[in-house]
């Protein structure tokens, strides 16, 4: 017995996730509430918000906004491994933002960021609200939910480099883009430390190429931030890196050998592919939580693009007429378009509702002639009896 309980006492030291308040746990949600429900009285179109300082994936389920971020025993799979090799954090029942670039923010229709420390100001966001000292910022290149791409689209982006930055560079490429990510060169390594200093300031990330480290402390010039969970294989969002003045990545508990690829955004080539994919839009004219209607118009055969997952539950018309939905990078619904306008609507049912609903309705008529029947049968056994 002694030993069983010093064992589960070690195991629960040394793996035990930690706790925290509930007061702490729902800190500033009445304030992220207010901003929410003040940008979208101001800004009524389709778009997704994404909180910087999260307590959890389902930040936006618990808040109450549109997210791209997700925790879920039935997270779709193919998704969660598309949001790995662009660089966001994801795991077997997890996707998330988190590791996401501009271009990843724009790709999935991220309007708004909010954030519980004000970042720095820079010509890719723009201040639009303040409450109590949570940030509100809006997103300069934002895409629509859904967009024209070539038919050959899919097979031009490469999405198998195996690092996340050259993925979204592929992207560029495939469009005929500037590219989004460039590659800083001085770089110097020593032990569990890798250094650089920016020459031009702004947005900066790093991809740990080293699977055996696992947690990376960033200091720069603001401070310091760690990251964990980095052998799943994202980017480190080391924020905006001031020119000249050195950044060190260290390997925290770990005897490992820092190893690391340092990236500087390209707001140039965040313009370049948002023009490309923004030149023929699908225009919403409404939506609901089931359902989405706009135009489209293109001058050739190719794709309606969507950031919607793939489900067969999806049903779509287009110009009235239905048409079988594809998938498309293996996680998003897509359209087959002809040249001309076009009017799209899709409209959700889950699987196996109608048949659940008919199976359900059945059992409660059984149930209630069964409860019926008891009923009667213990009153006619009354009655005999008195007899």
């Amino acid at each position: 017995l002694v030993v069983v309980t010093a064992e589960a006492s070690i195991n629960m030291y040394q793996t035990s996730v930690s706790v925290t308040s509930r007061s702490k746990y729902l800190e500033n949600h009445d304030n992220y509430r207010i901003l929410v429900e003040r940008i979208r009285e101001e800004d009524p179109d389709f778009y997704r918000f994404e909180k910087f300082s999260r307590v959890t994936k389902n930040d936006g389920t618990m808040i109450g906004y549109p997210t791209a971020s997700l925790f879920s025993s039935t997270a779709n799979a193919d998704l969660s491994a598309f949001f790995k090799k662009l660089g966001c954090e994801s795991s077997t029942n997890a996707y998330s933002i988190t590791g996401g670039t501009p271009l990843i923010d724009a790709l999935f229709s991220v309007k708004y960021g909010i954030y519980s420390e004000k970042p720095e100001d820079t010509t890719l966001r723009t201040a639009v609200g303040e409450q109590d000292g949570i940030w509100l910022y809006q997103n300069n290149y934002t895409l629509p939910v859904g967009f024209y791409v070539d038919s050959d689209f899919e097979s031009r982006w490469n999405l198998e480099t195996g690092n996340p930055a050259d993925v979204q560079n592929s992207l560029s490429d495939a469009l005929g883009a500037e590219q989004v990510l460039e590659l800083v060169m001085d770089t110097g390594t020593e032990g569990s430390d890798l250094t650089f200093t920016p020459k031009t300031g702004g947005e900066y990330y790093a991809y740990v190429g080293n699977k055996k480290i696992e947690k990376v402390t960033a200091t720069t010039w603001k401070g310091t931030k760690t990251f964990t969970n980095v052998d799943r294989g994202y980017l480190l969002e080391l924020g905006y890196c001031a020119a000249g003045e050195m950044v060190t990545l260290t390997a925290e508990d770990s005897n490992e050998e820092m190893w690391a690829d340092v990236y500087h955004f390209s707001e140039n080539g965040l313009g370049s592919v948002a023009a490309k994919l923004s030149a023929h839009p699908w225009k919403l004219t409404s939506w609901t939580d089931t359902s989405l209607e706009g135009s489209i118009s293109c001058d050739q055969e190719g794709w309606l693009f969507t950031t919607i997952p793939y489900d067969t539950g999806w049903k779509v018309l287009v110009d009235g007429t239905e048409q079988e939905t594809e998938k498309i990078l293996d996680s998003f619904v897509s359209i087959r378009l002809t040249p001309g306008p076009h009017t799209v609507a899709m409209k959700y049912t889950p699987n196996g509702l109608i048949p659940g609903a008919v199976v359900s309705a059945v059992s409660a008529m059984c149930l209630a002639l069964i409860a019926a029947g008891g009923y009667f049968l213990r009153r006619y056994r009354d009655e005999t009896d008195e007899r």
